[in-house]
């Protein structure tokens, strides 16, 4: 009997996976049909009380996105994310690492210590930060802003990724030293290719992270280096909302993100395939 002929449980169990299954895709994807459909259309369809089910959709808010000048929001944000992502890769995995060849108390000290930097309140380094950016002068900048979100990101990456290089063998680089190799060329040569699906894990960890943070960019930027989380806050009004503008500028908030996570994904999927084969 091959495992297509075998059987997959009683009826009723199949059923209540189906209905849990349809559930779930139902309480993720309905609000984002939601908030689709109301980008589509104008102020007053947008606040009609019922809702407006069926109406002729209007491009008006999509277009408002360039008028308004929101891609420069859009653009900083992406900047902001992918520099994040690069330096958190760069600083993280080489420190994780050398974490990961430490032993003894030295090794639960300082793992500790990183990891203890990212349970501070945020609030507690927001004016840190500002007033070190502002005697920069960096304010207002997406460098201030991508530095700001690498202290959060960095112990993180650390944390996952010294938990990960703790399960490669030692073996291995006592095997390559003894073919001549630095600890460098172990790193990049032996230890990435195999940790490649955790540093694509890492790296959609840390640009989800970056590109939908708020309160951070809100307090260390104004118009030269807003970005989209700020941009879609400003547009609540006191009197009144924008509704179909913040919808549409939502929907496409989404697009970089899950083209990098597609992306990234790929890698996972690369990286795991491999080692299934080796």
């Amino acid at each position: 009997m091959t495992a297509a002929d075998e059987p997959k449980g009683p009826l009723s169990v199949r059923l209540a996976r189906g209905l849990f299954t349809l559930f779930a895709l139902a309480f993720v994807l309905l609000p984002i049909a939601w908030l689709a459909l109301g980008s589509l259309k104008t102020r007053n369809e947008a606040l009609a009380l019922p809702p407006q089910l069926f109406f002729t959709p209007s491009f008006e808010a999509y277009t408002a996105i360039v008028s308004k000048g929101f891609l420069g929001a859009f653009g900083n944000s992406l900047t902001i994310a992918l520099t994040n992502v690069v330096l958190t890769l760069l600083l993280g995995t080489p420190a994780a690492f050398a974490l990961a060849r430490m032993s003894g108390k030295v090794q639960d000290n300082l793992s500790f210590w990183v990891i203890s930097i990212r349970m501070a309140p945020l609030f507690s380094v927001i004016l840190p930060l500002y007033v070190l950016f502002k005697g920069l002068g960096l304010l207002d900048t997406k460098i201030a802003v991508s530095l700001a979100h690498l202290t959060l990101t960095l112990p993180l990456a650390v944390w996952m990724l010294l938990t990960y290089f703790r399960s490669i063998p030692e073996e291995l680089d006592q095997a390559a030293m003894l073919d001549g190799a630095s600890h460098l060329q172990i790193l990049t040569k032996i230890v990435v290719p195999i940790a490649r699906p955790m540093l694509a894990s890492v790296a959609i960890v840390v640009f989800i992270f970056s590109w939908n943070e708020f309160l951070l960019a809100f307090i260390l930027t104004a118009r030269g280096a807003q970005t989209v989380p700020v941009a879609v806050a400003s547009l609540a009004g006191t009197m009144s909302f924008d509704w179909p503008l913040i919808a549409a500028v939502s929907i496409c908030s989404m697009i970089p993100a899950l083209i990098f996570v597609g992306f990234a994904q790929r890698h996972i999927v690369a990286g795991l395939a491999s080692g299934a084969v080796k």
